[in-house]
């Protein structure tokens, strides 16, 4: 037992100094926010038919560092075009969430004292989730939540997989349909227009089911 604390330690302490070097070097890479999408993409690219399956493998490992998922989301459109950038985000971002719950559920109370260590945060989102798991994480996916914050915490929470996975299946459509779209617009303006539709739908559905949670109990 004291072995395997040990060991959870060190690699918690491990995951820190990664995590605490790669913001560092993101931040001081000099590269502006808003041209890491194109800067990926043409990085990516580079790997000509092995793009996708790169861009999968970045995009599910990017919560062990906390690099943003828009970012990400938004070069996906970029690099393989709107309608493809779905069926791959489809993909990546369910993978990053099942590693992002995974560490949540193996280090549990140790990232609750880091996030907070008066767990008030934590409490609160016990409360919100005891009486239905699904519709809380639904809900929190329809509202553009921190996509890996939701993951951790859930992991730490006493949440299902399954209700967290269909969940998150469900509620990051309409939000990696946006980016998808945003990010393809380099090829066609007019795909600014579906963004900003898919990003109305989100916030129109999760009021819908804000008020009609008892019709999706049945999936907690």
């Amino acid at each position: 037992m004291l072995q395997k604390y040990k060991i959870k330690h060190i690699l918690l302490t491990f995951w820190i100094v990664l995590t605490a070097v790669s913001l560092y070097k993101l931040f001081s890479s000099g590269i502006p926010l808003n041209e890491y999408p194109s800067t990926i993409a043409k990085t990516v690219s580079a790997y000509g038919i092995w793009a996708p399956v790169i861009f999968i493998a970045l995009f599910a490992i990017r919560p062990l560092i906390f690099f943003p998922a828009t970012l990400l989301s938004l070069s996906a459109g970029a690099l393989f075009g709107p309608f493809q950038a779905v069926l791959i985000l489809i993909i990546a971002e369910n993978l990053s969430s099942l590693v992002s719950y995974t560490v949540g559920k193996y280090f549990g109370a140790d990232i609750v004292k880091i996030f907070d260590k008066k767990e008030t945060f934590i409490a609160k989102f016990e409360d919100y989730i005891q009486d239905n798991g699904f519709v809380s994480i639904l809900m929190l996916r329809l509202l553009y939540a921190p996509f890996d914050l939701v993951g951790y915490f859930a992991g730490a929470s006493s949440i299902s997989y399954k209700s967290f996975a269909f969940a998150t299946l469900i509620g990051i459509l309409p939000g990696l349909i946006t980016s998808a779209f945003l990010g393809g617009s380099v090829y066609n303006p007019a795909n600014l227009i579906i963004s900003a539709s898919f990003f109305i739908v989100g916030l129109v559905i999760s009021k819908f089911i804000k008020k009609n949670k008892s019709y999706v109990k049945i999936y907690n």
